[in-house]
């Protein structure tokens, strides 16, 4: 079985970025035996392809384009054809708010969901949004759009809310990550597409949780933290929507070093999580304890500059590191028993790569 990368990467200037010399979306073949990789194509009809999810069959893309100075970003539904190896536009919505940050697809593949981070209160100006997939993959109007209000106590960067990343969890409770309130907040799906506020998670106070990484049955959250560079595990209740705080530690090799915390992933058998560290340019490896606390096992150098997201394949034998500032997607073959991660010497390269998204093929 080979696994098939979707890569997106920086094509339009934004101001917070360093490059933008990137193409768009690009597809390449892994081979998982050999550790080799293979370009198939580059599909350069797209803006900034900052966060994307692929279908299980790997023939439909979803992807966010994160626009500058924008009152709305985009996110479009792309087909691919492993048999022509082509990617072909199906369409395209306005993302209803402005930096489109992430997007994922309900587990029932109905809906994909999507956040916006926002800046300012121009336009829309929606938190999370909701869109139906229709069965040829196109996106249909917004089912729901929510806005989130409150702000947190870094001045700078949580004067508002900034959601940044939601998916639904195997009990499917929908968990939205807003790095300017300081809480992961839940909500039911409903049919219809429709989100209904069932509780939240209120993370420590300037944390700004970013992403999330969950236990095969969604019982236990790994929140990393961008802007303490940290990691918080807590227990997670489905029934009742409540979580509780069991451990927090840090991301970090050097506390000295100024760094921010990006993806976060963990192990197919649940026994570790992995954390990317930008400015500090490592990746933290941590064992899960019995209790679901976190145990650091070391930290690896990511392979480049500035790890922006992390990819673990299906197998949970490689860890995919993509170092924007670097123009290099790093390669990490996994030890499954100790965790651990060994670069290898051939690097996918390619210019500012953003995130990358896996199907087995």
């Amino acid at each position: 079985m080979k696994l098939r990368l979707f890569i997106g990467s920086i094509n339009r200037a934004t101001p917070y970025f360093a490059h933008c010399h990137g193409e768009g979306l690009s597809v390449y073949d892994f081979d998982p035996q050999t550790g080799t990789h293979s370009h198939v194509i580059t599909y350069t009809g797209i803006d900034n392809p900052t966060y994307l999810s692929v279908s299980a069959d790997g023939q439909r893309i979803y992807s966010n384009s994160e626009l500058f100075d924008r009152p709305q970003g985009l996110v479009t539904s792309l087909a691919y054809d492993p048999d022509r190896g082509a990617l072909s536009h199906l369409d395209t919505q306005p993302s209803r708010g402005s930096i489109t940050s992430h997007n994922s697809i309900s587990n029932d593949s109905r809906f994909l969901l999507v956040t916006n981070y926002a800046l300012g209160h121009d336009g829309p100006d929606r938190s999370v949004v909701v869109y139906p997939i229709g069965e040829n993959g196109v996106l249909g109007a917004p089912s729901c759009e929510i806005t989130h209000e409150g702000s947190g106590p870094n001045a700078e960067r949580q004067e508002r809310s900034h959601a940044h990343f939601v998916h639904q969890l195997p009990s499917g409770i929908v968990a939205v990550a807003d790095l300017g309130l300081d809480r992961i907040v839940f909500y039911v799906l409903d049919d219809t597409g429709g989100l209904v506020r069932r509780g939240d998670a209120v993370i420590e106070a300037g944390a700004g949780p970013r992403h999330l990484a969950w236990s095969a049955d969604g019982t236990r959250l790994y929140c990393v933290n961008e802007l303490s560079s940290s990691v918080a595990a807590l227990t997670f209740n489905p029934e009742t929507c409540s979580a509780a705080l069991i451990d927090i530690q840090t991301a970090l090799r050097d506390s000295v070093v100024e760094s921010h915390c990006s993806g976060i992933q963990i192990s197919p058998d649940g026994r570790y999580v992995y954390v990317g560290n930008r400015g500090e340019d490592t990746v933290a490896i941590f064992a899960i304890e019995q209790d679901g606390s976190l145990r650091t096992r070391g930290h690896v150098d990511s392979g480049g500059a500035t790890p922006r997201d992390l990819a673990l394949s299906p197998c949970g034998g490689w860890l995919f590191v993509s170092n924007q500032d670097a123009d290099c997607v790093a390669v990490f073959r996994r030890d499954s028993e100790s965790g651990g991660l060994t670069a290898t010497s051939d690097p996918i390269r390619m210019a500012v790569p953003m995130c990358v998204g896996i199907v087995q093929h």
